[in-house]
């Protein structure tokens, strides 16, 4: 390690040159010290080389590297902000939710009280209906829907049974597109949008009842509390299987002795019911699984900002450090 020392008009310009451990990269530092003519090294030559060691200096290119850091925390800070606000959004919309999910179950109820404890005894051509959402960021809720699908089609279609499978919600048909693409007859989005009221469930489930099936079985999410969901399945004969048996609703009066036609729409409308309430179920579950997720980013940002800022301040201090470092070894090398 060499000090440059030259003697110009009273002024001494020091100039330090050190190669790194790595032999590959050196830095140049240019340092001026004013002092008196005649002072300290009045009586060396023009140019003399003065061998003394120095410390190695902490930290390559620091100004770079902490710019780099306040970009990333300046980055998560926006984040910060995003996932605080969509928190507030799910948190003042997930009451909205519970209550049209309170109000749809009794509704659900008593549409499927009559029929609930018929027996589904074919099951050769399934249609598989999984609820899920049409937006992200909500955790684990569509995977767990998208899941327990690809879990019952193998389970069918090892047994041999026809599966075909109809989405309610864009993330389903998406989740399903790779391994059951040829399967999804097609999908029902926009009820991220606006919540998908009794209208727009009756419409799906007329066209439902255009494909030739046994039984259809609905996957979706029960909402247990805003940190809590369950993935359940409801499954519902077809109206041919009801009708066949005709003599379970003897204990039922029916106008203009017209059974079977009465049975058919009191089937249909029980699908509606049913594909109403478990939307209604699955749009609570969207929010509180919202909620809770967009909570835990707001958590790990803080965190990470947090962590930012110690390994920013350490750097600053660092290159402070080394300032003053070669200023006074250079100041003791001229003396």
């Amino acid at each position: 390690m060499y000090f440059l020392l030259d003697k110009r008009s009273g002024t001494y310009n020091l100039e330090l040159t050190y190669l790194l451990d790595n032999q590959q990269n050196y830095l140049l530092n240019n340092y001026k010290m004013s002092m008196l003519a005649g002072k300290g090294f009045g009586s060396v030559s023009r140019t003399a080389f003065v061998t003394q060691p120095i410390p190695q200096l902490g930290g390559i290119r620091e100004g770079s590297n902490l710019k780099e850091i306040r970009r990333r925390i300046k980055s998560v800070k926006s984040i910060q902000k995003i996932t605080k606000t969509m928190k507030m959004i799910a948190s003042s919309r997930l009451r909205e939710a519970q209550n049209r999910m309170t109000a749809a179950r009794p509704f659900y109820y008593s549409a499927t009280h009559i029929s609930e404890n018929d027996p589904i005894e074919s099951r050769k051509k399934l249609l598989i209906v999984p609820v899920c959402t049409d937006r992200g960021l909500c955790g684990g809720l569509n995977s767990s829907v998208v899941k327990q699908t690809k879990i019952m089609t193998k389970e069918r279609q090892s047994e041999g049974d026809d599966v075909s499978i109809i989405c309610v919600g864009d993330k389903g048909g998406q989740g399903l597109a790779r391994d059951l693409g040829s399967k999804v007859l097609w999908s029902a989005g926009g009820t991220g949008k606006k919540p998908l009221n009794f209208t727009g469930a009756s419409l799906i489930a007329d066209r439902m009842l255009e494909y030739d099936y046994d039984s259809v079985t609905l996957i979706y999410n029960h909402f247990n509390s805003v940190i809590s969901n369950t993935t359940m399945s409801k499954d519902l004969n077809n109206y041919k299987a009801v009708t066949e048996k005709l003599e379970k609703y003897a204990d039922y009066e029916f106008e203009d002795d017209q059974t079977s036609f009465h049975v058919r729409d009191l089937l249909e409308f029980q699908l509606g019911s049913t594909l109403y309430e478990a939307s209604a179920e699955n749009s609570a579950a969207e929010l509180g699984s919202r909620m809770s997720a967009m909570d835990g980013a707001t958590k790990n940002a803080t965190e990470m900002i947090k962590k930012l800022n110690v390994t920013y301040n350490r750097g600053r201090q660092a290159a402070i450090t080394t300032e003053l470092t070669e200023i006074i070894s250079g100041a003791a090398a001229v003396e």
